[in-house]
């Protein structure tokens, strides 16, 4: 597990050096050196030396997690042993080439097995060998902190008494005080907005979910004025943007006024969802909302108008 929360931590700030990656004529060249060949049949991509002697091969594949996280992979054979071994794809965004982007995921800080004297055969022998890497376990285990943490972020809105009805109102029991006594009802403290917008003209609209505090601010005698501040929008996927922490594209991420970014994915597994424990009441919101909400509260994120 420990392996994988770093693997991702890297993938989240980015781990590729200022290397130029350009495919001339089947002919790979890093930072102006030509180091190797690259041929395609179907789906796996084969790295030959400059003479044309295969030494292996990458098959690229991804798997969403449970938190919404994309992650690329790929299966690497070595050709000298027919051996394979899986790896995750730490290589730098290569835009629409889907060639340089294979050829960057065995070229960044984390693999190497392309260098200026070529194919360096040494570390990839020794990536194959290594029995310690098993990111489909990895990745098991991801799932189930992700989990773990949707469990503390609901406990969060338990704690508040805090809920989001059909209408989006999110709300809190609190006591006033009217006429004479005291009673409690409930406070609309914030509403989450869901809508498709355009992000990117000639791109379809992409859902969003954007949550706001509403509260009111005494202007003296009995005057108050009401304001709404945008605390963070929910976006499926916005085309044409970069995570602002990441700087990888966005996929069903909160992203925050102040720019953060946290991971919600928009529905989960049956299963999943029996075990939080959180089946839609008659009333309520849907439970994407519900999760928004949970996430921000968890992190620190405050209602002007909530009670604590």
């Amino acid at each position: 597990m420990k392996n994988l929360v770093v693997s991702f931590m890297l993938l989240a700030f980015g781990t590729v050096i200022g290397q130029e990656i350009k495919i001339k004529k089947d002919v790979i060249s890093i930072d102006g050196v030509e180091v190797a060949m690259l041929d395609k049949k179907k789906t796996i991509y084969t790295f030959s030396t400059l003479d044309k002697i295969p030494k292996f091969s990458v098959e690229k594949k991804q798997t969403i997690l449970l938190d919404g996280s994309l992650i690329y992979w790929c299966v690497i054979t070595d050709l000298n042993t027919n051996k394979t071994k899986e790896l995750v794809d730490y290589g730098a965004d290569q835009g629409l080439s889907f060639q340089r982007g294979i050829v960057a995921s065995v070229v960044n800080e984390k693999y190497k097995f392309l260098v200026p004297g070529g194919i360096d055969e040494k570390a990839l022998s020794e990536f194959i060998e290594d029995t310690h890497l098993n990111i489909q376990k990895d990745f098991e285990d991801a799932d189930e902190k992700t989990v773990e943490d949707l469990k503390k972020d609901l406990d969060v809105l338990i704690k508040y008494n805090i809920k989001v009805n059909k209408n989006g109102d999110i709300v809190q029991p609190q006591e006033l005080f009217k006429g004479l006594r005291t009673v409690t009802e409930d406070v609309v403290i914030g509403k989450i907005v869901k809508e498709n917008i355009v992000t990117v003209g000639g791109f379809p609209p992409v859902l969003t979910y954007n949550v706001n505090s509403l509260f009111k601010i005494d202007e003296g005698s009995i005057k108050e004025k009401s304001y709404t501040r945008l605390i963070a929008t929910w976006y499926f996927s916005k085309p044409g943007y970069k995570n602002p922490i990441t700087g990888r594209n966005i996929r069903e991420q909160i992203i925050t006024k102040d720019e953060k970014s946290f991971n919600v994915k928009q529905s989960l597994p049956d299963a999943i969802i029996s075990e939080l424990k959180v089946s839609p009441k008659t009333g309520e919101g849907d439970l994407l909302s519900k999760l928004i909400v949970a996430k921000l509260l968890a992190n620190g994120y405050e209602f002007e108008a909530m009670k604590k």
